[in-house]
């Protein structure tokens, strides 16, 4: 890890890795203010992503700049609280990343439960989406809200039945 060509070589990678990561996440901003949503950068794991390796491509060259000769010692003492704090908050980068990750695993598993759960008696699923229970009219979901009741009112019944209660 000493030769600066392979730090260099580093160092442009993960330029590479964040820009376009960086790119994905304007690309998705965009997108999401076209359709009128907020977005939040971070919440979003490509824009933490991008940050993350732009972060370590400055460690990079940072420890590529401490290692050269041309650099004077005593400048060399004053690379080393930019390097830790760039170390560190890389660092914090990869654990919001990993937090990310999987709260988005979660928010999925929980998202593919709602569809089994709403799966029609003959098998088919009936896929819920957002825009769409806010666009229905009111009489829609008070028809469906009145669906919801009957079918609680039965199932209580029929629990009562089973328990020769009813």
């Amino acid at each position: 890890m000493d030769n600066p060509t392979v730090l260099t070589i580093i160092s442009i990678v993960f330029i590479l890795l964040g820009a376009f990561n960086m790119y994905g996440a304007a690309r998705r901003a965009r997108e999401a203010r076209l359709r009128g949503e907020k977005f939040k950068w971070f919440k979003q794991i490509k824009a933490l992503l991008g940050i993350e390796y732009l972060l370590l491509a400055w460690v990079f060259m940072l420890t590529t700049l401490y290692r050269s000769a041309t650099v004077p010692s005593n400048i060399k003492n004053f690379l080393l609280i930019p390097y830790l704090l760039l170390l560190v908050s890389a660092a914090v980068f990869a654990g919001l990343v990993f937090r990310r990750g999987i709260i988005n695993s979660r928010t999925l598993r929980t998202q593919t439960r709602s569809i089994v759960s709403n799966a029609n008696s003959n098998g088919t699923a009936r896929i819920v989406n957002a825009h769409a229970t806010e666009t229905a009219s009111a009489q829609d979901r008070s028809q469906d809200l009145e669906r919801r009741r009957e079918r609680r009112k039965n199932a209580a019944a029929a629990r009562r039945r089973r328990a020769g209660k009813a």
